[in-house]
């Protein structure tokens, strides 16, 4: 096997699939699209974007059959293989994906084709809880005591956030678990397992060696160790959005849906949202907003939408020919997680093939969170590791069709690991100091906007970034990954061949880095809209999604944009129902 056949086989496959989409067999579980001449021309709650978020507020907000909703969402239905955990590589560069790409730098993304980094973000219903690796994390609980801190209000601390987490869960409770254990839910739409296999049990073991302590669950107060994470899984379907939030509300009738409909406007009557600006096959389509628009477009296409809308920042909306009617700093502060990959092999025996089940991750995986400074109880770091079989070529995969790195690169590692089991490392950069930004590329909306990464732009990055690579390495002198012959494995990189040591390892944590696809930041709270996620001087406007972090959580943000999506449905309903003025700020 080799980096372009695996390239191959996947839009193979991927063609393959799309046959199967003209079969409509799914199409009976999502909810049916909404004919144009049945729209009404006012709704109570009209909701642009049906992703993580916005399929939680489709739920919630229509829930007492009191008020009507509309949701718009750009994509349509998600395909079949959006069900099972084994096929998410083939979503990536599909038409369920934004297929959004970073600037060329000219510094980071250099080991990648095109010198660009791929940004995958689902366009479908589900949005990219329909696509991504179904890893069920939170975060440091002092993620969302910086929240409270910034917004100044204290309903978005962890434990205030607590309810609105267990609010999602249906947990498999059994082994490790009560059913009225404290942090967790067992009554909730989606549920959430934990896979215990033997495969993991003998990393978590050196990781142990190394000095890191083994934990059972890292979604609890204190979460420094290494754990067999917690999937968006149950009974081998996966839990996004569209399958445990929408299904089973499929036909609500106070609930309507304009599928495969991009928003290309927000009309503000003065400094009062009013109504939005759809388009579909080429047709215009206009609706009015009784109570609210809430725009849960993602951190990429919310902002896109509010600076096309005449909200941003002054100059470059001018700079765009945009009328401007609020300025805010939209788009700014964008935030994500920067990855290094590091491969190691183990040589092991009696190791036996199996068919692929499409029900199961491709690899089993291992989390770590990691405080390099002794002392500290919250983590510096965080390892994501994927145990992959010997005979398995998810390697390749991961590397070449979902990371993009170079096919040489891919190739490289495939080729020194092929035959051993092998741990694909991704070490996370929690908490980088530099932020990216979020720009229009023009005021056309078919225009994908502008990404600057921001990663590495502050010099001190790369050197902690540096520290946490090192620190990782370190299991490579215990006795138990001596045992099994363990080695690390360095892909051929001709950008860094002329260095050794310390330098050496610089050079690869700039090259070796990708996203960990957690964008958020760009309408964050406490800039763009205010702790009661209403955009800052503009009546009837608020944003719920990722966008509105102010301080990207220590792990994969898709539990914590549900809770965002949870608790702003409540915050929604509590002041359409007690017509509260936009200075009421009851803790919910």
């Amino acid at each position: 096997m080799d980096a372009i056949r695996v390239q191959l086989k996947t839009k193979f496959i991927q063609m393959g699939l799309r046959t199967v989409v003209l079969l409509q067999l799914t199409s009976y579980m999502w909810p049916q699209f909404t004919d144009v001449k049945d729209v009404k021309p006012c709704y109570d709650f009209i909701i642009v974007g049906c992703g993580t978020a916005g399929g939680i507020l489709a739920n919630r907000l229509s829930a007492s059959g009191k008020h009507q909703v509309l949701v718009i969402e750009a994509g349509g239905d998600p395909p079949i293989e959006s069900l099972y955990a084994g096929t998410f590589l083939y979503l990536k560069n599909s038409q369920y994906d934004w297929n959004f790409t970073t600037v060329n730098d000219g510094f980071t993304a250099q080991a990648h084709r095109n010198n660009i980094l791929t940004l995958t973000s689902g366009k479908m219903l589900g949005g990219s809880s329909s696509l991504g690796h179904l890893l069920y994390l939170r975060g440091d609980p002092s993620d969302y005591n910086r929240w409270a801190e910034i917004v100044k209000d204290q309903s978005w601390n962890y434990e205030s956030l607590l309810k609105y987490f267990k609010r999602s869960e249906i947990l498999d409770y059994k082994d490790m678990y009560t059913r009225n254990d404290y942090f967790h839910g067992t009554d909730g739409p989606m549920g959430v397992t934990r896979f215990v296999n033997q495969a993991s049990l003998k990393y978590l073991h050196i990781f142990n060696q190394a000095g890191h302590q083994v934990i059972k669950d890292g979604n609890r107060n204190m979460t420094l160790g290494y754990f067999e994470p917690m999937f968006m899984s149950k009974d081998g379907i996966r839990q996004s959005i569209s399958y445990t939030y929408l299904t089973p509300i499929r036909s609500r009738s106070n609930l309507h849906f304009l599928k495969e409909t991009e928003v290309i406007n927000i009309k503000l009557d003065k400094d009062k949202a009013v109504g939005v600006t759809a388009i579909k096959n080429n047709e215009i389509i206009r609706m009015k907003a009784n109570r609210e628009i809430i725009l849960s477009a993602g951190a990429i296409k919310t902002p896109q939408l509010l600076m096309l809308s005449g909200i941003g920042l002054s100059d470059h909306l001018s700079d765009r020919g945009i009328e401007v009617k609020k300025h805010l700093p939209v788009g700014e502060f964008y935030q994500d997680h920067l990855e290094v990959t590091l491969v190691h092999k183990l040589k092991l025996q009696n190791q036996k093939s199996r068919s692929t089940d499409p029900h199961e991750f491709p690899a089993s995986v291992i989390i770590g969170n990691v405080a390099i400074h002794k002392g500290r109880t919250t983590p510096d770091y965080q390892s994501k590791n994927f145990i992959i079989p010997s005979y398995s070529d998810t390697l390749l995969s991961i590397c070449s069709v979902e990371n993009t790195f170079r096919n040489d690169i891919c190739q490289s590692l495939y080729n020194k690991t092929k035959g051993y089991e092998t741990m694909l490392s991704k070490i996370m950069f929690l908490h980088p100091k530099a932020k990216g930004r979020v720009v229009l590329h023009s005021a056309d909306h078919t225009d994908n906007p502008l990404i600057i990464s921001g990663f590495y732009s502050q010099a001190e990055d790369l050197d902690t970034m540096l520290s946490y690579v090192i620190d990782f390495i370190q299991l490579a002198k215990t006795a138990l990954f001596k045992q099994f012959a363990g080695d690390l494995v360095l892909p051929t990189l001709p950008e860094c061949e002329d260095y050794s040591g310390i330098t050496y390892w610089k050079c690869y944590s700039l090259h070796m880095m990708s996203s960990a696809y957690d964008y958020s930041g760009t309408c964050s709270m406490g800039s763009v809209v205010d702790e009661r996620l209403k955009v800052i001087g503009v009546g009837g406007l608020r944003v719920v999604d990722a966008s509105v972090i102010p301080v990207i959580p220590s792990g994969s943000i898709q539990a914590a944009v549900m809770a965002i999506a949870e608790k702003g449905a409540d915050m929604i309903l509590y002041d359409a129902e007690n017509k509260c003025p936009s200075k009421c700020t009851p803790n919910i």
